[in-house]
């Protein structure tokens, strides 16, 4: 295990143990992996808990590329070298979030499920959280203070690798005197909030074509998302670097 990978899970054990709980939550977005997870998740003895997002959902026939959420509890080995192995292989990709919460393991299962379907006028549709990339970016420009608190309200800490490699600890607004819904209400989402979304998108896109080697990934990909909003507030539907170009 690399030493970066191996700092990043003590401090997940730390902060778990500062918590008061022996687990920790991995939530792995399982969308263009190679081989499903689950075959493997059920050879694990002693047996771990987890839950595929898209149970009983419209996306449930495609089980294969379904979000997965697990809880590992640090003093079986079993589970502590399938989370090594977890953070080995998706540490370096968008694909792996950490979840610090004292939610039994159910009632987070069906929190995590509710938060990644969205109602869209008539429309149902995917809020794709679990991709790391996306997560920062709908807390801090799309969701409402509400839809916000939907998430940090379930959890002590999410946790993430940014795309400069550096690890993020988002904290939590988890209450112990808040009483949380069994089965959390499906969001709904305004065409504003679409359009910030596509915004996401777009500047991910608008990364892969510019070069600007000073800019941390990070900072390129905000100063990209500044202008995808600009361009989204000014109407315009062209070519974005065609969009960068003419405002400089």
């Amino acid at each position: 295990m690399t030493d970066m990978n191996n700092g990043w899970l003590k401090q997940a054990n730390a902060l778990c143990t500062a918590a008061g709980q022996d687990y920790l939550d991995v939530l792995v977005d399982q969308a263009g992996t190679a081989q499903p997870l689950q075959q493997a998740l059920n050879q694990i003895n002693p047996p771990l808990r987890w839950f595929e997002l898209f149970a009983n959902t419209p996306e449930a026939a495609t089980p294969e590329y379904s979000p997965l959420v697990m809880r590992l509890h640090f003093s079986i080995s079993s589970h502590q070298r399938w989370l090594e192995q977890l953070v080995e292989h998706f540490s370096t990709t968008p694909r792996l979030t950490l979840l610090i919460s004292p939610l039994a393991f159910d009632l987070l299962s069906s929190h995590l499920q509710a938060l990644s379907q969205v109602h869209w006028e008539e429309q149902t549709g995917l809020l794709r959280y679990y991709d790391n990339r996306v997560f920062p970016s709908l807390l801090e420009h799309v969701l409402t203070p509400e839809q916000q608190a939907a998430f940090t309200d379930i959890a002590l800490f999410w946790g993430w690798r940014d795309r400069d490699d550096e690890v993020v600890w988002k904290i939590g607004t988890w209450n112990p005197g808040r009483q949380l819904a069994d089965a959390p209400e499906m969001s709904r989402i305004s065409d504003a909030q679409v359009e910030l979304m596509g915004c996401i998108s777009d500047a991910e896109a608008l990364m892969l074509k510019t070069s600007e080697p000073c800019f941390s990934k990070e900072a390129k990909y905000a100063r990209c998302l500044q202008i995808a909003m600009l361009a989204s507030q000014a109407g315009y539907l062209g070519d974005l670097l065609a969009f960068t170009e003419h405002r400089q």
